[in-house]
């Protein structure tokens, strides 16, 4: 006869939770830090309309 596998404790479901907070406090941080460093730039907005009419390069009738 063959021996039984050990049984393996289950993940909690809170805990997919609790690290998925703790990603978003982290990544939250780096972009303030991010926005309020010495060195960081203002984004230049975009005009979207006259960009999507670039894009636009062949018509089909």
């Amino acid at each position: 006869m063959s021996k039984r596998p050990t049984p393996k404790k289950r993940k909690a479901k809170s805990s997919g939770r609790a690290q998925h907070s703790q990603f978003q406090l982290q990544e939250l941080r780096r972009l303030r830090n991010r926005a309020n460093s010495p060195f960081s730039v203002r984004a230049t907005a975009k005009r979207g309309g006259d960009k999507a009419l670039k894009s636009i390069t062949k018509i089909k009738a």
